[in-house]
């Protein structure tokens, strides 16, 4: 169960560090997402989302106020999915992403600190 459990927290890294990293060179560097875009922030969604569910249901007690942070995450990164996947020209939505990010990166701590045993 290790094995599977540092391979979901690796692909769980790696879709954030593909999403997060291409919206910011595209808001700081290019000044916008290129089109080649969509199929890696697809995926990196997919991997996003299917490990979170492994990496959530790997634990094994979580307390009860875990699941409202949990909650806000989620619809935090509802957002950021929404942004990168239905993006149309408007650099500020991609500057809302990034704070949004943040925000996500540190309710991500919150929660780490709350499943340890």
């Amino acid at each position: 169960m290790g094995a599977v459990v540092a391979v979901s927290r690796w692909l769980h890294f790696c879709g954030i560090a593909v999403l997060l990293g291409s919206i910011f060179y595209g808001r700081v560097v290019a000044q916008d997402l290129i089109p080649r875009f969509k199929p890696w922030a697809y995926t990196a969604i997919g991997a996003i989302l299917a490990s979170g569910i492994a990496n959530v249901l790997s634990k094994p007690s979580i307390p009860p106020h875990y699941y409202a942070w949990l909650g806000i995450k989620i619809l935090l990164a509802l957002h950021v999915f929404g942004v990168a996947a239905f993006y149309r020209g408007k650099p500020q939505s991609l500057t809302g992403a990034l704070i949004v990010g943040a925000l996500i990166l540190g309710i991500s701590e919150v929660l780490r600190y709350m499943s340890l045993p």
